[in-house]
C-alpha cells in the first residue's frame, strides 16, 4: 500500500466531527503501511479535532451538501492523485488490510473504472482476475455502492458531477434529501446514470466468502460500515470505540 497517487478521501461535516479521531486512529493503527494520502474534506476546518498526518480540503460553504462536497474534493484533489478511495467517517476500520489483495486492485484498475474492497452484496458477474467478480447491471443491484471502493479519478468525478446536474435548480434541503435519504448514487436512477455514462465500463469487487453479515471481515479492507444510522450512533460503535481507548461524544 506504498502508493501516493491514491488519495483516502473522508468527506464529513461538523455533527460528525466527533468521529475522526477515532477513524484516523484506527486507520494509522491498522493500516500502519499505508502510504496514500489521507484527505479530510470539508466546509468548516477550523472547527476539526487535532488529526494526525491528514491533509486538509477547504470546501466552500454552497458545497458542504451531501453531493456537492464529493464533487468538488474530489476536484480539489492535486493533480497526480489518478485514483480515490471515498470513505465515509463513520466507516471503522477494524482489522489489517490485505495488502496483496489490495495491490491485485491497482492492477485491475489498468483495465476496470472501479474495484469494489467490499464483498457485500455479494457480486453475481463472472470472475475477473482470479481475485475478483464483474458487478453485472443485469444480475447485481448496486454498481455504485458508498462501500469502501478503489474508483478511477476521473470516472468518480464524472459520476458525481453528473448526479449533481440532474439535481440542478433543486433547493439546498432537496438535495440533500435526494443525495441521503432517497440516495440517488446507489438507487436504481443512480445504477442507470451508471450504465448510461460508461456503457463500456467494468466495475468489480471482491468475491464474498460466505453469506453472513461479518463476511466483511474476510474482504482486503476489514471494517464495519455505517456507525451512524439516521443520525444515532450504533451500540457496537459505542463498544468498539472504548475497546480502542476512545469515548464517543455526539454533538
Amino acid at each position: 500500500m506504498d502508493r501516493t497517487d491514491c488519495a483516502y478521501l473522508i468527506n464529513t461535516t461538523p455533527k460528525y466531527f466527533y468521529l475522526l479521531p477515532l477513524h484516523i486512529t484506527l486507520l494509522h493503527r491498522y493500516a500502519p503501511s499505508l502510504k496514500w494520502p489521507i484527505y479530510i474534506a470539508t466546509e468548516a476546518p477550523e472547527l476539526l479535532p487535532p488529526l494526525e498526518n491528514v491533509k486538509i480540503l477547504r470546501l466552500p460553504m454552497e458545497a458542504e451538501g451531501f453531493l456537492d462536497s464529493r464533487a468538488v474534493a474530489t476536484k480539489l484533489l492535486p493533480p497526480n492523485i489518478k485514483y480515490v478511495f471515498p470513505i465515509q467517517e463513520d466507516f471503522l476500520l477494524e482489522g489489517r488490510p490485505m495488502e496483496k489483495e489490495i495491490a491485485a486492485a491497482f492492477e485491475a484498475l489498468e483495465e476496470v473504472l472501479s474495484v469494489r474492497l467490499m464483498p457485500c452484496p455479494g457480486p453475481k458477474g463472472d470472475t475477473f482476475f482470479n481475485e475478483f467478480k464483474v458487478l453485472d447491471f443485469m444480475k447485481d443491484s448496486l454498481v455504485f455502492t458508498y462501500q469502501a471502493t478503489i474508483w478511477k479519478r476521473d470516472a468518480y468525478q464524472t459520476f458525481m458531477n453528473t448526479l449533481l446536474h440532474k439535481l440542478e435548480g433543486k433547493s439546498h434541503a432537496e438535495k440533500n434529501r435526494i443525495g441521503i435519504k432517497v440516495n440517488i448514487a446507489e438507487n436504481a436512477d443512480g445504477q442507470r446514470i451508471l450504465k448510461k455514462l460508461f456503457p463500456d465500463g467494468i466495475h468489480v469487487s471482491v468475491i464474498r466468502q460466505y453469506p453472513h453479515s461479518n463476511a466483511v471481515y474476510l474482504c482486503p479492507w476489514p471494517y464495519r460500515p455505517t456507525a451512524v444510522v439516521q443520525g444515532v450512533l450504533e451500540p457496537w460503535a459505542v463498544d468498539l470505540a472504548k475497546r480502542e481507548g476512545f469515548l464517543l461524544n455526539p454533538l
